[in-house]
């Protein structure tokens, strides 16, 4: 085996053969499953050279292991198996911007960037309309305590970068340099909170600290922090504090002390910091979307419900309620079954849209037939038509963002006839969305039945739409709505007697004034 690790080039394995993560000559690399792996997907790899693409392709495929800034000890400009490299400040900036460098393996591409970025002197990408520090070098104007005493912060207004420099002459006797600038965070939106992010770049290793306003507020307070080095752009976490006055503190070190290198304050030596703002900390509010429906900013409208969601997945409350924060609203906010559950508890619908919420419900009938295979309700809501018209009608969900599907019915909910269904349809927007068409008679009651193919779903439009159809006559004696008034209407009367049911007088109660306006209005209806 020794032998063959020293002889043996080219063979995938051999430790002569090369180093997987980076580019040579010969074909195969050291690392026999890697390379078997590489060479299956790129044969050139195995019978002509490693090459760059070679190198680059064990990198993605080749996870390799994790590893730690400084305790790993092999070099930040060579490709290695193990995740990070020896240098740790070096180690850091490449982390920063590519994390598998250190999760995975430092591969020929945090080569690159180590390259690229680990260059002292460097100086950080500055944004159009920043403002300059107006400390000038060597002097302590804007520090008030923390290294020198007298100072002012400067004001630095917020979503604006400020560009300033760290250090002193190494025969200076003013002390560490220190900058710090006083920040006022707005509430436009009244809650009272903001949510603040700390943007900073820095050529030396320093950090970028937002601590409450006072007198020398010490670090351990500090709301909000993050470091920098080799002009990598980092940014702190996201926080809602209240607004009001805060301190930016920029020291030279790693925080919480207070440090840096005695350099003069030239362009080698400067940072970029900026505060971020945004008003949006309480997505949890009655105006918000639905919790049961997936969209596009954060929160939803049920302050409790979205309030324990965000409490066990943030990501809901801090950038978008997708499906997934639906499925925790159902899981974690709906102790029982819609009201709407059963064809007996149906919510009513007139010609437009109305939204239920299929969560939490189960399946009342057996699966529909005639609507294509795989038509299937996973658990379904109903709600309840009486038409108002004759003619063509269509039931819809277009537009919904879970597959349905849809049937109609008549007769009585015990033993409901099928009259109509469907599965996915096209020209109706949405994900699986349904339509189907059915004729409608005055006076008949349908009822509706949808749900998803899969899963809990969530909220969901149903949209009604009057195709060829006519209005009913406006007849208030035909009391069954079947066009006319006659001795069914006369039945309808009697077994209202006593009630309101069949009121036509006004008087609140069906009696004989009400038989005599009916037979007043005998017959067809105009």
């Amino acid at each position: 085996m020794s032998l063959a690790n020293t002889s043996c080039i080219g063979y995938c394995g051999a430790a002569v053969s090369g180093n997987c993560y980076s580019a040579h000559s010969n074909p195969a690399c050291d690392n026999a499953a890697c390379c078997t792996a590489v060479c299956a997907a790129d044969p050139f790899c195995c019978d002509t050279q490693w090459d760059v693409t070679c190198a680059q392709f064990a990198g993605f495929t080749c996870q390799g292991s994790p590893g730690t800034c400084g305790v790993t000890q092999a070099s930040c400009f060579k490709a290695h198996a193990q995740g990070a490299c020896d240098d740790v400040a070096c180690c850091t900036a490449v982390c920063a911007v590519d994390p598998s460098c250190c999760s995975q393996s430092w591969d020929s591409i945090c080569v690159t960037i180590a390259t690229q970025t680990c260059v002292p002197g460097c100086a950080p990408a500055v944004e159009p309309g920043s403002v300059v520090e107006t400390e000038g070098c060597d002097v302590r104007a804007n520090d008030p305590c923390y290294a020198a005493t007298g100072g002012a912060p400067q004001a630095l207004p917020i979503n604006t970068q400020m560009r300033g420099t760290l250090g002193r002459p190494a025969s200076s006797t003013n002390g560490l340099d220190v900058d710090v600038f006083r920040v006022v965070i707005p509430d436009p939106d009244g809650d009272g909170l903001a949510r603040v992010t700390i943007e900073f770049s820095s050529s030396p290793q320093a950090w970028a600290a937002l601590v409450p306003d006072g007198t020398c507020i010490p670090m351990s307070a500090s709301l909000l922090h993050i470091a920098s080095n080799f002009c990598v752009v980092s940014s702190s976490a996201a926080q809602c504090i209240p607004s009001g006055t805060y301190s930016l503190v920029v020291a030279g070190g790693t925080f919480p002390a207070f440090g840096g290198s005695d350099i003069t304050c030239i362009a080698g030596n400067a940072y970029t910091a900026k505060i971020v703002v945004a008003q949006n900390c309480t997505p949890c509010t009655a105006t918000a979307p639905s919790c049961f429906l997936p969209h596009d900013s954060a929160g939803c409208n049920s302050p409790s419900c979205c309030s324990a969601v965000c409490a066990n997945d943030a990501f809901c409350c801090e950038q978008v309620w997708d499906a997934t924060c639906v499925e925790s609203a159902i899981s974690g906010c709906l102790n029982s079954a819609p009201s709407y559950d059963t064809c007996a508890g149906a919510a009513s619908i007139t010609v437009g849209s109305l939204t239920l919420n299929t969560g939490r419900s189960q399946n009342e009938l057996p699966q529909p037939s005639s609507c294509g295979a795989g038509a299937t309700f996973a658990r379904d809501v109903w709600c309840t038509y009486v038409s108002d018209r004759t003619g063509s009608m269509e039931l819809r969900t277009c537009g919904s963002w879970f597959d349905t599907v849809v049937a109609v019915y008549t007769g009585a909910c015990a033993n409901p006839t099928q009259v109509a269904c469907n599965d996915n349809v096209t020209g109706c927007p949405g994900v699986g969305s349904s339509k189907v068409a059915f004729t409608v008679q005055c006076g008949q009651q349908y009822f509706f039945r949808v749900g998803p193919k899969s899963g809990q779903g969530g909220d969901v439009a149903i949209t009604l739409v009057a195709g060829q159809s006519t209005i009913c006559p406006n007849c208030p004696e035909d009391l069954n709505n079947s066009g006319s008034v006659d001795s069914l209407d006369i039945a309808f009367l009697l077994n209202a007697w006593g009630t309101a049911a069949g009121d036509l007088t006004g008087d609140g109660t069906t009696s004989s004034p009400d038989m005599a306006v009916l037979l007043n209005a005998w017959g067809p209806c105009n």
